[in-house]
């Protein structure tokens, strides 16, 4: 006997029971946790790019890390930064011509606070965070810069500023503290010239009031020489004006008066003939040389030397190579090669160095977003740094005695000079030069401004990447609420068909 399945379709029912049963399951689940899905599987065709929704939080995730932990460094050296801006205004506030103190105790006081000044900013310099340096450019894994002590006094058989200094100051003054010029007469003329080439005086140039009378020749020849010849007798009042240009790039003009009375500081006695005037110009314009040299020649030399010690960005340490011949360094004529200056001579500095701001910058840089990386690296030999330190180390290494009025007077004109020169250097007019202090925290801020706008980026960003998800992800609970009361309710009218058809059996219908 044949039967025909379609008459009595249990199996598939109960298929379609099982479906359900399975959808109703689902929904409970979904329910219960709000998510579409227990399993990655259970996305189905939405799971590429709900893992690609995901890796994109994750790599959002790690740049705003790195964005953290920049800033964090970038506040660090932001409040280094206005520590050294600090003490370089008081520096500039302490540092003022004629400001002695009672009883000039600002002569004997000065250089010990320079010193504790320089300290600090030494110890600001090698500022780090969990062993990250932030003042050596790339070179972030040790200290930037030496101790107080060792670049002020040497360590071993590295010679310090203090030494470097005084072997500059030699090689500046000469003997006879003329500043490696010699003066010559002959007749009516007076010669004026250099030893050298490198240190001490330069010759820049020479003027008269009266070229009728004295007849000047300007800086001639290798070593250069100048002239003044008093070719008739000078009136009364006629001048001299004698230029030289010092270590450091300034200028000191030494001006002399012709006079007829006994002469005095700046004068020169007009002689019985031409001959005469000409000795006495030399014996005047000796003694001005001479009076300058322990002051003003001084101070230049030691920032000279200041600014070879402490390199700038792209230098390298320079240092006075005695005389072989004389074994002295008031006749040196030349510096040690950079060899034997690394090998002889701390050095102060021994972070990254590179040439420019720019550079220095772009030694530190971080990525913070997928097209973007930002630059923060910060040099300690930077040109605003670097004048800070030179200006603190050669107000450190000055004595100022006042055992009597001579050297104090002296004390006093040399003290105004490293004031005059401290206040040039650190003034505000140097703001705007590229590695001043002022420009490095203008970088900075821009670094952070940039920082800020990508964080707030990746925050918006990410949270409609979340949103993208949360609507591929989670489950509506009203709209499953609903969904599961239907099935329920198919479910049970299945499972009542399917109690009813169960109890169909042939003898009962055909019976019936």
């Amino acid at each position: 006997m044949n039967v025909n399945n379609t008459m009595f379709p249990l199996a598939p029912s109960y298929t379609g029971v099982q479906q359900l049963q399975q959808q109703f399951n689902t929904l409970q689940t979904q329910l219960a946790t709000g998510e579409k899905a227990s399993t990655l599987s259970g996305y189905g065709p939405n799971l590429s790019s709900a893992l690609n929704l995901r890796a994109q939080i994750s790599q959002l995730s790690g740049f705003d890390n790195n964005i953290g932990t920049v800033n964090l460094r970038l506040d660090t050296i932001n409040s280094v930064l206005t520590n050294l801006s600090s003490v370089q205004d008081s520096t500039t506030q302490v540092a003022s011509p004629g400001i002695y103190g009672t009883n000039n105790i600002n002569l004997s006081t000065a250089p010990t606070q320079a010193q504790n000044n320089l300290d600090q900013v030494l110890s600001g310099l090698n500022t780090d965070l969990n062993g990250h340096y932030l003042f050596g450019g790339s070179a972030v894994d040790q200290p930037p810069v030496a101790s107080l002590d060792t670049i002020m006094n040497g360590s071993g058989s590295l010679a310090g500023f203090k030494t470097v200094a005084a072997q500059r100051l030699q090689a500046d003054q000469g003997t006879n503290n003329m500043g490696r010029l010699t003066l010559s007469t002959t007749a009516d003329t007076v010669t004026l010239a250099q030893d050298n080439t490198t240190f001490g005086y330069s010759l820049s140039g020479v003027t008269t009031s009266d070229p009728s009378a004295i007849t000047t020749t300007q800086p001639t020849g290798t070593p250069p020489s100048l002239s003044v010849q008093f070719a008739s007798q000078p009136s009364a009042g006629d001048t001299v004006g004698v230029t030289l240009t010092l270590p450091d790039g300034s200028t000191d003009t030494l001006n002399l008066t012709a006079t007829t009375g006994t002469p005095g500081a700046g004068q020169f006695q007009i002689g019985a003939d031409t001959a005469t005037t000409a000795a006495n110009f030399q014996t005047a314009l000796q003694g001005s040389i001479q009076a300058d040299t322990p002051t003003k020649l001084a101070a230049a030399s030691n920032y000279a030397a200041a600014e070879n010690f402490f390199n700038g960005s792209g230098e390298s340490v320079q240092r006075v190579a005695i005389d072989p011949v004389t074994n002295s360094y008031a006749t040196a004529t030349g510096y040690e090669s950079a060899s034997q200056t690394a090998s002889d001579t701390v050095q102060w500095y021994t972070g990254e160095n590179s040439a420019t701001s720019s550079a220095s910058r772009a030694s530190v840089t971080t990525k913070v977003d997928g097209s973007a990386s930002v630059n923060y690296g910060v040099q300690a030999s930077e040109n605003g740094i670097s004048k800070l330190v030179r200006s603190l180390a050669v107000q450190a290494i000055q004595t100022y005695p006042t055992t009597d009025d001579a050297t104090t007077a002296a004390s006093q004109a040399k003290f105004d000079i490293i004031a005059n020169d401290t206040q040039s250097a650190l003034s505000g007019a140097q703001d705007g030069q590229p590695g001043s202090l002022t420009s490095i925290g203008v970088d900075l801020g821009l670094a952070q401004s940039t920082l800020k706008n990508l964080s707030d980026q990746h925050s918006a960003y990410s949270t409609q990447l979340q949103n993208i998800i949360a609507n591929n992800e989670q489950a509506d609970p009203n709209q499953v609420a609903s969904e599961l009361l239907q099935v329920q309710t198919q479910l049970q009218a299945s499972y009542s068909a399917m109690s009813m058809v169960s109890q169909l059996q042939l003898a009962n219908y055909l019976h019936s």
